[in-house]
């Protein structure tokens, strides 16, 4: 029995609806830079409906499975997901409007639509599976990490608990199971009790902090169980991102410090990303994870507003913020989750690229460049301005031999090269 009995009704629309699709690729500056000439999107829009045309067919645990694997191809690829979700935007516009025509057009149109939340829910499984090897790769570094260092500020047994605790979510979000609150409810929370050194305030602070890890964790499970990956994909972000910063953090700050950090996840208030101070400790792990594991490399990223002077001086400091907010906006949209953006100047910006090379970020750049930069900033009524960036590209493969400062002075470079090449550019 096929899940989608009414479905075949859209095989005459296949044609035209991928050639909108075809036409919104090529006209779109966002999706249009993954590819070096029309031909690789022709090819690409080919053979996707090829497979949309026979996932029509498809009942639905196999249709399920198609598009698990469809994401994980886009993780690889480095599409961000919105992206994705943009484009089956397209499709699914174009079918629904073509639905009034059929005498079961009711039908078929809430077919559509539950097809279209299967394909984009299962195509968010895809990317998170393959955010879990990531992060499970990441904890066994800080596993290693934690087993090898003596200077800790709590004591190593408690940090190796809450490394257990997250390694028991992992696995349990990995193979969609159940998740023993009540035994890792004691990993998350009975390590307070067991240390006497820690103030009232200070303790006030951590047991906040597990109550908000705990919370995102049953409501990640409660939309695990309905297969909603949309809403999963943000929690696991959020969550990842809390219980992480305060494993990297145990060993290389003070609590004040740390506190800080978690409480606004020391964001930059207006672009939503990290601020500079704790960009050299988190490319420090990195390299450290660089060093140890042979297959694993990063890529950093030094991006430059052009003339940013002159649009506070011609058109005032409020225009200048919604310029910084435009510019932490693309960044944030364009790189995946596991990456990590930075503002580190006034109108200076940087990005760790984790287990990606200097070409694989180069498209990347090119996708947040042309976002940006062809954008419109609006000043009054009859004006309007635009703004350019120009961006260095330095890789750090297992092999090199570069230190911290010979990386950054080696990405400066770069964007110092962009700039004098005319500003506007991206340099690898």
């Amino acid at each position: 029995m096929k899940r989608f009995d009414h479905l075949q009704e859209l095989v005459p629309h296949i044609d035209d609806a991928f050639e909108s699709f075809y036409n919104a690729m090529l006209h779109d500056k966002r999706l249009s830079v993954f590819f070096e000439t029309e031909a690789q999107i022709k090819n690409l829009i080919i053979k996707q409906k090829k497979s949309f045309a026979a996932s029509l067919k498809l009942a639905i645990t196999p249709l399920k499975k198609m598009y698990i694997g469809l994401g994980e191809f886009h993780y690889d690829l480095r599409i961000p997901y919105v992206d994705f979700i943009k484009g089956t935007d397209i499709l699914q516009e174009y079918f629904l409007l073509n639905t009034q025509k059929y005498q079961n057009s009711i039908e078929l149109m809430d077919e559509i639509f539950e097809y279209f939340k299967v394909m984009k829910a299962f195509t968010a499984k895809g990317y998170l599976n393959r955010m879990l090897i990531e992060d499970k790769r990441d904890l066994e570094s800080f596993f290693e990490q934690t087993t090898l260092e003596t200077d800790t500020y709590l004591p190593k047994a408690i940090v190796l608990e809450k490394i257990t605790w997250l390694k028991n979510l992992l696995e349990s979000i990995e193979c969609d199971g159940d998740f023993d609150f009540d035994s890792n409810d004691t990993l998350l929370k009975e390590w307070l009790n067991q240390v006497n050194f820690l103030t009232l305030h200070k303790r006030a602070f951590f047991e906040n902090l597990e109550t908000r890890i705990l919370i995102n964790t049953q409501n990640l499970f409660y939309f695990l169980k309905r297969e909603e990956y949309l809403e999963i994909l943000p929690l696991y972000t959020s969550l990842l991102n809390i219980y992480k910063l305060t494993l990297m953090m145990n060993n290389a700050v003070t609590i004040e410090y740390a506190k800080r950090i978690i409480d606004d996840m020391k964001l930059d208030s207006l672009t939503q990303l990290f601020r500079k101070d704790i960009f050299e400790e988190l490319l420090k792990k990195e390299m450290a994870l660089v060093t140890r594991e042979e297959n694993y490399k990063i890529s950093i990223t030094f991006i430059d507003l052009d003339n940013f002077k002159s649009v506070n001086d011609t058109y005032g400091h409020y225009s200048g913020d919604k310029v910084i907010e435009k510019i932490g906006e693309s960044i944030r949209h364009n790189i995946r989750a596991s990456d990590m953006g930075f503002r580190i100047g006034g109108d200076e910006f940087a990005i760790i690229f984790k287990n990606a090379s200097k070409q694989q970020v180069q498209g990347v750049c090119k996708k947040i460049k042309e976002d940006f930069s062809s954008f419109k900033f609006v000043f009054n009524e009859t004006t309007q301005f635009s703004v350019t960036l120009s961006i260095g590209i330095s890789e750090f493969p297992h092999e090199s031999k570069k230190d911290m400062k010979e990386l950054l002075e080696s990405v400066d470079k770069k964007l110092y090269e962009a700039k004098k090449r005319g500003r506007d550019q991206i340099v690898i």
